[in-house]
This record gives structure tokens, C-alpha cells and sequence, in this order.
């Protein structure tokens, strides 16, 4: 057995650049697993038990104002175990230094024990006290504002001045991921984040006194949440229902649980692909060096070597690469998730967010690369089986020669030269191997056309959505609905301002079915110039009279196409009695990139709603130099909520999709690896079959390029037709990467362009031709005078 290994060790080190591309594939996918898999079991262990741990509730509802006395009387209602009453406000912070929007959400925090729901994470420093002024701020905001315990925060609050002093840090499951509203896109701690206030504190410096605008709540076990929510709405329907939010719509569980998913389908499909790449390539190199070392066998077997000790010696091979990718792939993926973990820490605000070295990981890849590769080694080896030492020792029959296919089709195959009918040849007498390799270049080119068609996808979408639906300069979110004319008049005079359009946002529910979803209402004025809606072609879409339009994603997710009805409610809507909703028809399914709307004609919505002429934002298109006026002169208006200039929203959308810039080059990059290492094991595997032929024609006058040729006939027809087979497998991975990776807050569009086609087949290419180099210098090397002295 001591001279078996020695064969083995001697046969890996002559091939060994074959050896090692088959493990860097092997080690690719094992990565992938490995830290997307530890990543995605941190993070969903931090969820659950931070979840847990805090008691988050199952449900938030927005009301205009229900009185604090009675909010106990809630969880007499049947499915309803635990309410907590609570006053949110979003705050101005004042800052005389920066000319920009800064924020805080504002959340009461009971002081007493009595507070179950939504507990907080104490980070740093100390609960504020009772009579004092002092908040605890989330660490993201602490950080990037550059400031420390016990530093002073001034704020506009119900039109007064308020001072606050930072006693600590804290966090909270309901704001694992900070945005103030789902137009954000993006997590924004300079502008943005939570404080929490003692609720005596808050108390005192609010309009309404004894009433909480935010009730949280918890289920009963094995209540139903849609009959609760409608027992809910009956009582509290006088207090001003603004908005009712189940927890797995809430956005920052929502955003969190699809990233948890997210890695949890890459973990599982990704390396699946690289694994099956390296279990062809490595059964392709056994069943290749089993033909070579067939009077080997055939002597070991004369010699008194068993079947049993000979296939053994023939699984070192696949145990040796399944060992070494293993243990690569499983030690940097580890490696790898410590960054990725703390880059999810940076978005995520999870406490128990952490990576450290998993000794289960390391022995679950190191099981599957055995798996895979012992798999292919047993598949390639079984031919040991059949042979007989007599039968082995001699050279086996020549193959029954006969024309192939393409050789019939005359005035091609006399248009080639000699080298590329003999490569040719060699691609239709082995069928099996020629697919395979078909199969892996084609999945190489649908990697590298996707990372290519990714990029194109986020150009789009920024492009469309701030040039060509987003056109206003300056969004105005007022902070309760208003009296459409009175608004848009008091704009229309501003200095600068060219157009001024109001937009109604109401939050809705809609229903298909059971199938249901919370969006946002958005009623448009018909002949709107300030958002406009496209169909796929870029074409404008003009809003019906009556009706709804749904974007693609919102269509998809309630089952429902044109034409057909759903039936939709809304908080906002003044309800005659027995009416909770309406049956409206849909009009169209139109593409939309940023948000997750439902749209409807202004007077159409105003009308469905029954609340009269009024707007909740105003679109205004102006002279780009006034903006800074504007918002300085209405940052303290008592009826603004917030000001947004489309360029700094276009800032928060660059920001977001450039974080996917890294996807783009990991997908190219791992392509062009795996297509290197299968064209390489494809050339060498056809240099070591036909080296004598090979050898021969070098005996008889043709230079190493010439016989490179023959090599690479077979290879470029092979590339040829795993890239016509590579096309619709490009198109249907597109398509799942693009909804993929889209959210409720963003949808990708799944287009892929010819230059994405085009530069993934120039990517394959170079690894084709770099693969053919490594193949040059060998046959460079090929001792032909040697290889025609010797008897196969």
C-alpha cells in the first residue's frame, strides 16, 4: 500500500495544476456556504432571542389620539393579550450649522415596571431620569453625529424648543433597521435615529395631553391577526385609525427577515453550482487517468492487488482534492464571515450580532466536499471493476471509425483546415464529455452575464427613477393632511418655484383572496409632470379616471392581473356603516423601482376615502438655486413635516445600489475562475488522451502553434455552443437574481442587455484563452521523440 500512495502522490504532482484548479472550485463553493451559512444562522439567532428577549410586539397601529385611561380596556377584546400605549413623534433637530434635515423619532419609554412590550437594550451609559431631561439615542446616530454621553440635543417639538441631554444608548427590536419612512431606501444615522424619552417628560411637552397616537400589541396564542386587527378598528375607529402594521410588515422586520432569507437561499444554491462543476471535472480526471493506467491496472491485478485495494487507491485521488478544497473552502469562508458580519452590523442594530470560529461549519464543508468528490471518484473508478488483468494488460481496441455528424455536411467540413476537423472529430466522438463541458461553460457564461446585467440593472433604475419618474426638485411631507388649494397656493408664490403639484398618500390595505398587503395609496393628478409613471418601454402611463394601477411586484404578491378586482380598505377612509372597503378594478400592472405603491387618480383616492380635497405632500419643480431658500423658510413650519430635495434622495439611492457593486465583481470574478479551471482540466484531459497523435505531428513538421490548434478547434466549438446554451440560461438566472435580491423598498429590473451578453462571452473567452496558454506551454514541453519510443 506504501507504493500505491507513492503512485498517487507522483501521479497528483505531474497534473497538479489540473489538481489545484479542481480544489479552487471545490474551496469557491465551500466559501460561499460557509459564510453565507454563518452568517445567516448569526443572524437569525441574534433575531430570535433579541425577538424574544424584548418581547416585541405582534402588531402597531397609529391613531390620532386614544385616551390613556383606556388602553387596559383593549385586552378585553378576544385574540388581544398585552397593549402598551405609547406617544411617538418625529423631531427637528436644531442645528445651526448645517443646512440640512436632521431628525429624531421620538418613543416613550414607561419608567415603571409595568412596560412589557418593545423592551429596551440598554448599551451605554444610564436610564434617563423621571424629572429630568434626558433621552437615550440609538449608538448608530451617537456615532456618526459625533457625539458622547451627556452632550445636549436641541429640538422642535409641536412648534417649542425643547432641550434633551444624552444619558445613553440604547436598542430596540422595533428599530433593528433605522429609516424614518420607507422613501428613505436607506439607513441615514446622520440624519436620522431613535431617542427615547420618559413618558411623564414627553407627556409635557405635547399638544395632546392624556392620549398616546401608537398602541403595540401581542396575540393570544393561536389568534388570528386578521380578527384582531378587525376587532381593533371597531373600537378604535372614533380615535383616528392612521395606520394598522402587522409585525411581519413592520419595515425593519420586514427589511431584516428578507436579508435573513437572502442568505439563506445563496447558502443553498451558489455552492451547488461550483460543487457540481468540480465533481465533472474530477470525474473527467479519474475516468481519464484510469484509461491512461490501464496496463498498470491490469499489472497490479497480475501481481495479486484486489479490486477492492486497487479502487481505494484510485478514491485517494478525489479524497486528497475533496480533503484540501474542504478544509480551504471551510477556513475562508469562516474567515470570511467575520467582515461580512461586521458590515451587516454597520445596517442591522442587532446585539447579539457576532462571528466566532465554527467547528461545525468546518466539518459540514469538509463532509460535503468528501461527499461530492468520493462521489465522482466511485462513478469514475467503477470500470476498474470489469476489467480482467489479461484484458488490461493489452492496449484496448480501436474505436469503429465512421464519418460524424458534421463531417456530412460537405462544402463546411472542406472549408476547414486539418487541425480543426481533427478537433472537430474529437468533440462528436465523445459525447458525453463534450456535453458536460457544454453544460459548464455555459453556467460560467450565465454567472459573468449576470454580474455583467446586475450593473446595467442599477444604472437603470437610478437613471429611470431620477430622471425620468421623479422629476419634481423639492417633496414637502406635510404633517397631517391639508386643504389641497390652500397648500399648493401658498407654494405657487414662493420665490423660484416653476410647478407645484399635490400628491395624497394613504396607507391601504389590499386584498386578493386571502392573499393580502399594506402599501401605500398614492393618488397622482391625472396629467402629473412631477412623477410619472412608465410601462416597460419608458412610456408614460396615463392614470384612469377610475380604478387602480399596481406595480409589478404588488400584482405579483396578491396573484391578480389587469382587469380582475381587489378589494381595498384604508384606515383614513371615512366608512359608512357596514362599508369597511371598496371592490376596485385594476387597470393596469406598471413597473416601479423604488417603493412598493398602489396608484390611483387624486380625485379618484379623494373620493374613495371620503375625507374631501386634501393632499399629504406637495411636488414642487423650481429653480435649483432656491432650494436652500425653501427649506430654510419652511424647516419650522408647524404643518411640515419634512423637506426633501430630489438630489439628496438621489444620494441615498447611488449609496444604497453601490453596496451591490461588490456582488457584481464576486460573481464575475468566481466565473471566471470556474471557467479557467474547467477549460484548462479540458485541455489537458485532450493533451494527455492524444498525446501521441500529438506527438506525431510534431515528428512530422508542425510547430506547437499549429498543434495547439487542434486543441482549440475542439475547445472554441465547445465555447460556441455552451454560449448559444449559456443565453436562456443567463436570461431565467437574471430574472431569479433580480427578484432575488428586490425588496418591498426597491425592485431591480430584470433586463439584460446585449452588452452584458457581450462582455460575459468576452470574459468567458479570456478564460478560454488563458486556459489554451497554460495547454501551449505544455505541448511545448512534450518530449514527442520519448512518447512515440514508448509502447502504450
Amino acid at each position: 500500500m506504501v507504493m500505491l500512495r507513492k503512485k498517487a502522490l507522483r501521479d497528483i504532482n505531474e497534473n497538479k495544476g489540473v489538481y489545484f484548479a479542481c480544489i479552487v472550485v471545490i474551496a469557491i463553493g465551500l466559501m460561499i456556504y460557509t459564510t453565507m451559512s454563518m452568517v445567516f444562522e448569526s443572524m437569525n439567532k441574534a433575531q430570535q432571542t433579541f425577538y424574544s428577549e424584548t418581547h416585541f410586539a405582534d402588531g402597531f397601529i397609529k391613531v390620532t389620539g386614544y385616551p390613556e385611561n383606556k388602553v387596559n380596556s383593549l385586552t378585553s377584546l378576544p385574540g388581544v393579550d398585552q397593549v402598551e400605549g405609547r406617544i411617538v413623534k418625529d423631531v427637528r433637530l436644531i442645528d445651526q450649522q448645517k443646512d440640512s434635515n436632521r431628525y429624531l423619532r421620538m418613543v416613550s419609554m414607561a419608567m415603571t415596571n409595568s412596560s412589557k412590550l418593545n423592551q429596551l437594550r440598554l448599551i451605554t451609559g444610564h436610564l434617563p431620569n423621571d424629572n429630568q431631561s434626558e433621552i437615550l439615542v440609538d449608538p448608530q446616530f451617537l456615532t456618526a453625529n459625533h457625539l458622547s454621553l451627556g452632550d445636549a440635543l436641541k429640538v422642535v417639538i409641536d412648534g417649542q424648543q425643547a432641550t434633551f441631554y444624552i444619558s445613553g444608548t440604547a436598542q430596540s427590536a422595533e428599530f433593528v433597521y433605522i429609516m424614518r419612512n420607507s422613501q428613505d431606501l436607506y439607513p441615514s444615522p446622520t440624519d436620522f435615529g431613535i431617542a427615547y424619552v420618559p413618558l411623564s417628560t414627553l407627556k409635557a411637552l405635547v399638544k395632546e395631553k392624556g392620549q398616546f397616537n401608537d398602541l403595540a400589541f401581542t396575540l393570544k396564542k393561536g389568534a388570528s391577526f386578521d380578527a384582531v386587527k378587525d376587532s381593533l378598528q371597531a373600537e378604535l375607529k372614533p380615535y383616528g385609525v392612521q395606520s394598522f402594521v402587522a409585525r411581519k410588515d413592520q419595515t425593519s422586520h420586514a427589511i431584516l427577515t428578507t436579508k435573513i432569507e437572502g442568505m439563506k437561499t445563496m447558502a443553498t444554491t451558489l455552492p451547488v453550482v461550483f460543487l457540481g462543476v468540480a465533481s465533472f471535472i474530477l470525474y473527467t480526471m479519474l475516468r481519464r487517468l484510469i484509461e491512461q493506467q490501464r496496463m498498470a491496472i491490469g499489472t497490479m491485478k497480475a501481481f495479486g492487488f484486489t479490486d477492492r485495494e486497487i479502487v481505494w487507491h484510485y478514491l485517494t485521488y478525489p479524497l486528497v482534492i475533496g480533503t484540501a478544497g474542504g478544509l480551504l473552502g471551510s477556513l475562508s469562508g469562516i474567515a470570511l464571515s467575520f467582515p461580512l458580519t461586521a458590515l451587516y452590523k454597520q445596517f442591522f442594530a442587532l446585539p447579539g450580532l457576532k462571528s466566532a470560529f465554527s467547528v461545525k461549519y468546518l466539518f459540514i464543508s469538509l463532509a460535503l466536499s468528501l461527499f461530492f468528490s468520493v462521489l465522482s471518484g466511485l462513478r469514475g473508478s467503477l470500470d476498474i471493476l470489469r476489467l480482467e488483468p489479461a484484458q488490461a494488460m493489452r492496449p484496448p481496441a480501436p474505436m469503429t471509425a465512421r464519418k460524424t455528424r458534421i463531417e456530412r455536411i460537405t462544402w463546411f467540413w472542406k472549408s476547414l483546415s486539418s487541425q480543426a476537423q481533427m478537433g472537430l472529430r474529437d468533440v462528436f466522438r465523445t459525447p458525453t464529455r463534450s456535453l458536460f463541458n457544454v453544460l459548464g461553460i455555459a453556467v460560467v457564461f450565465s454567472l459573468m452575464t449576470v454580474s455583467w446585467s446586475l450593473q446595467n440593472m442599477i444604472n437603470l433604475l437610478t437613471v429611470v427613477q431620477l430622471e425620468q419618474v421623479q422629476t419634481y426638485d423639492v417633496k414637502l411631507q406635510l404633517a397631517q393632511p391639508s386643504a389641497t388649494s390652500d397648500v399648493e397656493l401658498a407654494l405657487a408664490h414662493e420665490v423660484g418655484v416653476d410647478k407645484v403639484e399635490p400628491v395624497l398618500e394613504a396607507p391601504a390595505t389590499l386584498k386578493n383572496g386571502w392573499l393580502s398587503k399594506e402599501v401605500a395609496l398614492m393618488g397622482l393628478e391625472k396629467r402629473s409632470t412631477l412623477y410619472n409613471i412608465l410601462d416597460k418601454s419608458g412610456q408614460r402611463v396615463e392614470i384612469p379616471d377610475h380604478g387602480i394601477l399596481l406595480s409589478e411586484r404588488l400584482a405579483m404578491a396578491l396573484n391578480v392581473k389587469a382587469g380582475e378586482e381587489i378589494y381595498v380598505e384604508s384606515p383614513l377612509r371615512r366608512e359608512p356603516l357596514g362599508e369597511k372597503g371598496e371592490r376596485l378594478v385594476v387597470k393596469g400592472v406598471v413597473p416601479q423601482y423604488v417603493g412598493l405603491n398602489a396608484f390611483m387618480e387624486e380625485k379618484e383616492l379623494q373620493r374613495f376615502l371620503r375625507q374631501g380635497d386634501i393632499s399629504t405632500s406637495m411636488l414642487v419643480k423650481m429653480n435649483p438655486s432656491q432650494v436652500g431658500l425653501m427649506k430654510s423658510k419652511y424647516l419650522n413650519a408647524s404643518n411640515v413635516a419634512s423637506i426633501t430635495a430630489l438630489k439628496d434622495e438621489g444620494d441615498k439611492i447611488h449609496k444604497m445600489m453601490d453596496s451591490y457593486g461588490f456582488t457584481t465583481w464576486l460573481l464575475a470574478i468566481l466565473g471566471g475562475i470556474t471557467g479557467f479551471a474547467l477549460i484548462y482540466n479540458s485541455s489537458i484531459i485532450s493533451l494527455s488522451e492524444r498525446k501521441r497523435e500529438l506527438a506525431s505531428l510534431r515528428v512530422l513538421g508542425m510547430t506547437p502553434r499549429e498543434v495547439l490548434r487542434v486543441i482549440t478547434s475542439e475547445q472554441w466549438a465547445l465555447f460556441a455552443l455552451g454560449i448559444l446554451l449559456g443565453i436562456p440560461l443567463a436570461y431565467g438566472l437574471g430574472i431569479s437574481m433580480a427578484q432575488a435580491m428586490s425588496t418591498d423598498l426597491f425592485s431591480l429590473p430584470a433586463v439584460l442587455p446585449p452588452v452584458a451578453l457581450l462582455g460575459a462571452a468576452a470574459g468567458t473567452a479570456f478564460s478560454v484563452l488563458v486556459a489554451q496558454s497554460r495547454a501551449y506551454f505544455k505541448i511545448k514541453s512534450l518530449p514527442y521523440v520519448e512518447i512515440l519510443a514508448t509502447r502504450d
